[in-house]
């Protein structure tokens, strides 16, 4: 990306897939999902379909920015899970300024989420027995 200056952002994004836990994976996004980058998340979640991992959240808390090829990645993810009949489901960014963004252009209404890792646990957890 060549020399930082002061203010400027450096555009890092980091997915990290936790292990199943419950029948649940957690996948952590932290950073930029840009358009550049948007493909790491794209293919952790699809991962996870082919391994017919059919419960899944994903924590969006640290998430600083994303562009519309991320808005359309979340959104294609949530269509596979309804096709599968799997449960998916969204934890808030903890940036107001981004979960504003969510609000304004109306996915708050139509994606599964939660304030919490736990939360999107409990809403995707099988049934306990």
């Amino acid at each position: 990306m060549g020399r930082m200056t002061p203010g400027m952002v450096e555009n890092k994004i980091s997915v990290v897939v936790g292990e199943p836990k419950g029948g649940v994976v957690v996948i952590h996004v932290s950073g930029s999902v840009d358009h550049v980058h948007y493909y790491q998340l794209e293919e952790a979640i699809q991962t996870q379909l082919d391994r017919k991992q059919l419960r899944l959240v994903v924590n969006l808390s640290s998430l600083t920015y994303i562009s519309s090829a991320g808005i359309n990645t979340l959104g294609h993810a949530c269509s596979q899970y309804e096709k599968v009949k799997g449960k998916l489901c969204y934890v808030r960014p903890s940036n107001t300024a981004q979960w504003h963004f969510f609000t304004t252009i109306g996915v708050d209404q139509i994606f599964p989420w939660a304030t919490s890792v736990e939360e999107a646990v409990k809403q995707v957890a099988p049934p306990a027995a």
